[in-house]
């Protein structure tokens, strides 16, 4: 195992394993589903155990323990077998557009909380509660193998991983508090460019680099978003002060084509829009109609369309064009449990969205109406879907799953 050196973590205590709905059965040969924990439903199991434990006391320590451990409920009935469900169609097709590729990627030993493609492709990285970073070979897609061996460092689960518009560059954030900087222009020897990153006071759950990628941006459980320049990726420099706004944990942030707008989802069931500033500045007032915590907020490619995902089971999707006044084209409903991650293709005609329901959907979106689901489900997965990305050409799109792997999905039609 690489292990990186000059890094300094600080233990911000052990994440207990998420996971929800029972695991859909997955299509043609398949390995038998790997035994796992099954704790509360949701991406950041953490913010449900302090909220537990906020609630009932010291003294309800043994109770709130039981309650995380003990299954959680079965996933609510699909919500887009309602034909009446606002700003979505009835999904009739039955097509499978897309197909695993092989089979899962294995090598991380607890679940996959992040997965990110390289610029160009190729290379995949991908973040775990196993404290490690992995890179994958993916340049015959039928045939992936791992690239060296496991980076670690971190004291904590890692969260997010993003590379920068080069693809030299790769940030990780861990709950450990760290944002780590890390050489990849061979990720078969990767290494730090910089002491960890700080600033942040509480878990990272986001990073996101800006298109130019100068900025790098972190949205944490302390409440708050941070800047950095990163220039010069071996001299990081933190920018002014930090950006409150959202009333609870910041899960997710994501910048516009432009870099002039960032937008955040976060604990306290909001979206919002930001001027990319020192510090950020709100841009009016939350975006509204999420019931629950907003796990992922994604920009199309070319910045008009804002889309985000929420333990309300939903996909919400906004028109940006005047940050000021967005427009909300609709709501996707279809998914069994919460949503974990969305993520449009590089055309941004396709969003994708994976679930605590083990399974991934894909919608087709356009400026002008709310998503309207293609083809049915994708499933294989026997745990949460974390994360989910498109290959740089749209033709891959590859999964990070609580059961431990990673698989890669293809277009059939």
């Amino acid at each position: 195992m690489a292990v990186l050196r000059n890094v300094n973590p600080t233990h911000a205590g052990h994440v207990p394993a998420p996971d929800a709905a029972t695991a859909s059965s997955g299509a043609g040969t398949e390995e038998p589903p790997e035994a796992f924990p099954q704790a509360v439903a949701g991406r950041w199991p953490l913010l449900d155990r302090r909220m537990l434990l906020n609630t009932v006391g010291v003294f309800g320590l043994t109770v709130a323990d039981t309650i995380l451990t003990f299954p959680s409920r079965p996933a609510h009935t699909a919500a887009a077998s309602d034909p009446s469900a606002p700003g979505k169609a009835l999904n009739t097709a039955r097509k499978q557009v897309m197909a695993t590729l092989g089979p899962p990627l294995r090598g991380h030993t607890d679940r996959v909380y992040a997965v990110a493609f390289r610029p160009g492709g190729g290379v995949l990285a991908s973040g775990s509660a196993d404290q490690t970073v992995r890179f994958w070979d993916l340049a015959d897609p039928l045939h992936p193998k791992p690239i060296g061996s496991p980076v670690s460092g971190h004291s904590d689960t890692v969260y997010s991983v993003v590379f920068d518009p080069k693809g030299n560059v790769l940030a990780d954030a861990s709950a450990d508090q760290k944002v780590r900087l890390l050489n990849v222009a061979d990720p078969a020897k990767p290494a730090l460019l910089s002491r960890p990153v700080t600033g942040h006071t509480d878990a990272v759950f986001s990073v996101a680099f800006s298109p130019s990628g100068e900025l790098l941006a972190g949205g944490s459980g302390d409440r708050s978003l941070r800047l950095w320049k990163i220039i010069d990726p071996a001299h990081p420099e933190l920018v002014g002060k930090p950006a409150f706004g959202h009333t609870d944990a910041v899960l997710s942030v994501a910048f516009s084509h432009d870099e002039s707008v960032m937008g955040s989802g976060g604990s306290d069931h909001a979206v919002r829009l930001w001027n990319v500033a020192d510090p950020p500045a709100p841009i009016g007032r939350p975006l509204p109609g999420h019931t629950d915590r907003v796990y992922s907020v994604t920009f199309s490619p070319n910045g008009r369309l804002l889309a985000s995902g929420s333990g309300d089971h939903t996909i919400r999707l906004w028109k940006v064009t005047d940050p000021a006044q967005p427009v909300r084209l609709g709501t996707a409903t279809g998914h069994g449990d919460a949503v974990n991650t969305v993520a449009f293709s590089p055309d941004g005609r396709i969003l994708a969205s994976g679930s605590s329901d083990h399974t991934i959907r894909l919608w087709r979106v356009t400026e002008s109406a709310g998503p309207a689901p293609i083809g049915r489900p994708l499933t294989g997965h026997h745990g949460a879907v974390y994360s989910v990305a498109f290959s740089p050409n749209g033709k891959l799109l590859v999964s990070g799953s609580a059961d431990q792997t990673i698989r890669l999905w293809r277009f059939t039609h």
